[in-house]
């Protein structure tokens, strides 16, 4: 019988060797973040990985919500701008999560980075995320500035991974919504549908194998963002949006052992289907969250170089 882990590509296949899945009860929050401390703590700790001389990294405060800048050191003019979303299953997690995408937008692009330190489930439940989120999106059209680095609103676009994909595809709807303009939209392994794990058609990938992340992470991911509220806001929850018309074009990123890729495959099609300019990018042998777990493998460094490629693409920023 074939190990599944033959199936993957060799780099994520042997750190699955020395890092398994833990076996964890996703719905105890306390030890999801144990896990999480633990993992950090052994991997250096919760600090930057990739300081460089040619990078300013600021932490900030806009509108009420913490934040980190990433920006090229004495770039002139305004700046594009990227907002960032982290992913934790809505949980676990910190603005920090941005790095990988934000210095190599700074280095080769000069591209601002703005990572959002949105509050976490599920003590600040839906619509909580979204709403700060929104107030970072609207201190920037507000201020042009942040962090003394002047910024260029009317380039501007949304990325996240994961559970922040979820809040990243919630401010496309809101900026559509309110009339701002947004370049992209980038979505990595995006969680967008409460309801894909509840009663999957047979083929989804909800049924399929996922070593990173599983159908019941899933259920207590959506239990501890959505808490009792019986609906909730498409900004919120993208996937109950009925009309996806006019939204920002959209980069998304699927992996192909990951139980959420079908979602965002849906996402995908719905965005398409309502004349929204789509790229999917399906890297095959890869597993959930793979260019932010494994970011040095060769496979991650392709996928963040293509969402790189992406958003500066989109904000008119050449690579220097």
């Amino acid at each position: 019988m074939t190990d599944p882990r033959d199936l993957l590509d060799s780099e994520i296949a042997a750190w699955i060797d020395v890092a398994p899945a833990p076996d964890i009860d996703y719905a105890d929050v306390a030890a999801v973040r144990a896990m999480s401390d633990a993992y950090m703590a052994e991997t250096g700790g919760p600090a930057p990985r990739l300081p460089r001389d040619d990078v300013v990294l600021a932490e900030a405060v806009a509108g009420g919500v913490p934040v980190l800048v990433w920006a090229p050191r004495d770039a002139p003019g305004s700046l594009p701008v990227v907002i960032a979303l982290h992913g934790g299953g809505f949980v676990v997690g910190n603005a920090l999560g941005a790095e990988r995408l934000a210095v190599p937008l700074a280095v080769d692009f000069g591209v601002v980075t703005v990572s959002v330190e949105y509050s976490l489930a599920p003590e600040s439940p839906a619509p909580a995320a979204a709403e700060e989120t929104w107030a970072v999106i609207r201190h920037l059209l507000a201020h042009g500035d942040l962090a003394g680095v002047p910024l260029d609103t009317g380039r501007m676009a949304v990325h996240g991974s994961s559970a922040g994909a979820c809040l990243a595809a919630g401010a496309a709807l809101r900026c559509r919504d309110e009339g701002v303009a947004l370049a992209l939209q980038s979505l990595s392994c995006p969680a967008l549908d409460p309801l894909a794990h509840v009663s999957p058609p047979e083929g989804h990938s909800m049924h399929g194998w996922g070593p990173t992340w599983s159908r019941a992470a899933t259920a207590a991911m959506w239990g501890h963002y959505l808490g009792d509220a019986a609906s909730h806001s498409p900004y919120a929850v993208p996937s109950v949006a009925v009309d996806l018309s006019g939204v920002a074009p959209a980069h998304i990123l699927l992996a192909q052992y990951d139980v959420l890729r079908d979602e965002g495959a849906a996402y995908a099609r719905r965005l398409v289907e309502a004349g929204v300019e789509v790229i999917v990018d399906a890297p095959a042998v890869t597993v959930h969250g793979f260019d932010g777990l494994l970011p040095d493998s060769a496979v991650a460094r392709r996928a963040l170089a293509r969402q790189a490629e992406a958003l500066a693409g989109a904000l008119g920023a050449r690579r220097h």
